[in-house]
């Protein structure tokens, strides 16, 4: 495998190979208004969504009271992530784990995917990382429209003393509307590009080292790679409990006790 550059958005970019790439077609022709490379994040994304789906559906149908290994794997998970909601959700943390349990396993799965030889990550695309934080956004903003109804929840935003709504009403909008989306979007696809340019570009290095011989020294950045999936995964998983408990009042009634 070597690294090449692709020109999708008419710039370049380092990156491996996927196996879309060896579609006997044109690089530029379109499908539904889509280049080749344009799909790449949407096939990537269906496949980790398949995937969950049939691991899911399969893993589940035959549960016991004395769990088997898979079983044992999957409440394991499923513990963790309640542990994990709760402590940042407090009293409504319950409905919310099926939401932000979701997500942790989607982007992790999605960050890992571009370990795998002929496969990218979805999340290194911003239009993914977008998406996802689109995603926050609006399920942030109908949670406390739902917890505090209209006039509550621009109350809230606000804030106090109420003389200085002048200046931290725009700052709040802003800070909802621009500041945290992008934030949350920008550091995980940066996490995930870096990553992955940077394994794609110790690969595509090997092959001057010692001529044909394959030498793995981007081994090294897989591992560290691994881990900033893991943990990419779980800061967002974690600002997006935090913005949805804030939007609902929990931060605030914390705050009072």
């Amino acid at each position: 495998m070597s690294a090449e550059g692709h020109g999708g958005d008419g710039g370049t970019s380092t990156e491996l190979p996927s196996f879309l790439d060896f579609i006997p077609s044109d690089a530029h022709s379109q499908f539904f208004g889509l280049t080749k490379h344009e799909w790449v994040p949407i096939v990537m994304s269906a496949l980790i969504i398949i995937f969950l789906g049939l691991f899911s559906l399969l893993a589940t149908r035959k549960l016991r009271m004395v769990p088997g290994r898979i079983q044992s794997l999957l409440e394991l998970i499923v513990e963790g992530l309640e542990n994990f909601t709760k402590s940042q959700m407090g009293r409504v943390a319950e409905r919310f784990i099926p939401f932000i349990g979701t997500f942790f396993i989607y982007i992790f799965c999605m960050n890992m995917l571009g370990q795998i030889p002929l496969f990218h990550s979805p999340t290194s695309n911003l239009n993914t990382t977008v998406a996802l934080a689109l995603i926050v956004f609006f399920a942030t903003q109908y949670q406390g429209i739902k917890s505090k109804g209209v006039f509550g929840y621009l109350k809230h935003m606000v804030g106090k003393p109420v003389w200085l709504a002048p200046l931290t009403f725009p700052l709040h909008i802003m800070q909802e509307v621009l500041s945290r989306p992008l934030s949350l979007s920008m550091r995980l696809f940066g996490n995930i590009l870096g990553e992955d340019t940077v394994i794609a570009i110790f690969i595509g290095f090997a092959p001057f080292l010692l001529g044909f011989i394959p030498l793995p020294i981007h081994l090294p950045m897989v591992f560290l790679a691994l881990l900033g999936s893991t943990i990419q995964a779980m800061i967002f998983a974690l600002l997006a409990s935090f913005y949805i408990a804030g939007a609902i009042g929990i931060h605030d009634e914390e705050e009072h006790h």
